[in-house]
């Protein structure tokens, strides 16, 4: 993996200075953790047994310092992915040239619905999915529905660590830097990682959507003090409030914060 490279930003077209300032130091460390393996710290044990034992989930955190999977349940059982395709999305349009900083920062940094509805083309998921090898990979059934897509907590790893390898990193990182309390839409998105890991620096991709399947999904996903890549992808029963389903989200990432050993 290529190391991490961070430009400046367009004035006006990017996340405030302060996140700007803190993506240069998650680029420090991923370009260290690059370059050469990093000696991994023994992480506590976790356990995700009896936490929010009625949500469905699929979670995997990897290491990006050894490469290794710390943690893995049911991290290839695909999940809808509502908002998080827009990483695929920014990937696509920074690709090919078609979209601005300015959008691609809405989209992801307050999960804009309407920059995603005008840069989404049906040919993004398929198109990614052989580029980056995402196996669990499956199109909306309806392919104007972005957010129907699925993928597994493994692809969404994969897309990580392709992200940050990627020349568009360094527009794409710090719009996830930059996520906003609210998104676009007036909903919470501060569950799981951002709440759970407070205390640390984080790039996060949220996901929210009732109801794909049946179900509420409420999908939390992003690298944490430049090391970790976390995916939890959730669907929890349709009559359960946004709220609740946050706060069963941030009870499972904050089970897993024992595995962020790294300062």
């Amino acid at each position: 993996m290529a190391a991490m490279v961070v430009t400046g930003l367009t004035e006006g077209e990017g996340p405030s200075p302060q996140a700007g300032a803190k993506v240069v130091s998650v680029a420090a460390t991923v370009a260290t953790l690059t370059t050469a393996p990093e000696p991994t710290p023994e992480p506590e044990p976790v356990s995700l047994d009896g936490v929010a034992p009625s949500v469905r989930r699929g979670v995997l955190v990897h290491d990006l310092g050894s490469g290794a999977e710390l943690f893995a349940e049911r991290p290839d059982e695909p999940f809808p992915t509502a908002s998080v395709v827009k990483l695929l999305i920014a990937l696509d349009v920074l690709d090919r040239g078609v979209a601005s900083v300015r959008d691609v920062t809405r989209m992801l940094a307050a999960s804009s619905d309407p920059v995603a509805n005008r840069l989404w083309r049906p040919a993004i998921p398929r198109r990614w999915a052989a580029e980056i090898g995402l196996t669990g990979l499956v199109p909306p059934d309806d392919p104007n529905q972005w957010g129907g897509t699925r993928m597994t907590a493994r692809d969404v790893v994969a897309v990580y660590r392709y992200v940050l390898a990627s020349p568009h990193a360094d527009v794409i990182v710090p719009a996830l830097e930059a996520a906003t309390p609210s998104g676009e839409d007036g909903v919470d998105q501060t569950f799981g990682i951002p709440d759970a890991a407070a205390d640390r620096r984080w790039a996060v991709k949220q996901g929210w959507a009732c109801c794909y399947d049946g179900l509420r999904v409420l999908n939390t996903t992003g690298v944490v003090d430049g090391r970790y890549v976390v995916a939890v992808l959730t669907g929890h029963d349709r009559s359960t409030g946004h709220p609740r389903a946050a706060a069963s989200v941030t009870e499972l990432v904050a089970a897993l914060t024992p595995l962020f050993v790294a300062s």
